[in-house]
């Protein structure tokens, strides 16, 4: 594996806390997983790690979970509304958020587990995700990159992701339990480290 479960865990919790502090749902906020996983991943392991975007597809537990749009042509696609974003370091795919999959709108009752695979290891296709822990991505680069564009026009963007590489620490190292940030109007706000509890690996 690229990163040992305890740094992960302590990954996906540094972005979740941020999220909730910043009032995003952390189901839907797989950008903030991607850019911000990628940036603590190049900055403390020095890998070189890029954020993905598109259509992505899990195999967990025997549900399989699907982030793409259904076309008239009977296609899926992970260019429009309905899309992923995940990590590609090394030869391995990480998904930070897989933990947060639970609390999404559309929830699966699955457990918060480690999304950590080599990407050798990828289905063959969408319709190839027999068996619990596989998974297909297809990556749309133009689609990701207009999202990303405007994404990044929100001013916080960037200092989140310095916050959060700061915040986090590799075991066994102490963590701060909890972090203070500014608000946009200056103000001081103490953000707790919170999140679910992995309970294993996909």
């Amino acid at each position: 594996m690229l990163i040992k479960q305890t740094d992960y865990q302590r990954i996906y919790r540094v972005i979740n806390s941020l999220l909730i502090a910043q009032n995003a749902d952390p189901a839907s906020a797989s950008m903030y997983f991607s850019t911000f996983g990628a940036f603590i991943l190049q900055q403390h392991y020095k890998v070189k790690a890029v954020p993905k975007g598109g259509l992505a597809a899990y195999n967990l537990g025997g549900k399989v979970l699907l982030f793409a749009d259904h076309r008239d042509d009977g296609y899926v696609t992970g260019a429009g509304e309905n899309f992923h974003c995940w990590i590609e370091a090394d030869g391995w795919a990480i998904d930070f958020m897989a933990p947060a999959f639970s609390q999404g709108g559309d929830a699966l009752s699955v457990p918060a587990k480690m999304f950590q695979r080599p990407l050798s290891a990828m289905a063959a296709s969408i319709n190839d995700l027999g068996r619990s822990g596989d998974f297909f991505y297809r990556a749309e680069p133009e689609a990701t990159a207009r999202r990303f564009a405007e994404w990044h026009k929100q001013a916080a963007i960037g200092d989140m992701a310095s916050v959060a590489a700061n915040w986090f620490r590799k075991s066994p190292k102490q963590m701060a339990a909890s972090l203070s940030v500014k608000d946009r109007d200056g103000k001081e706000r103490v953000v707790p480290l919170t999140g679910q509890s992995l309970v294993g690996a996909w």
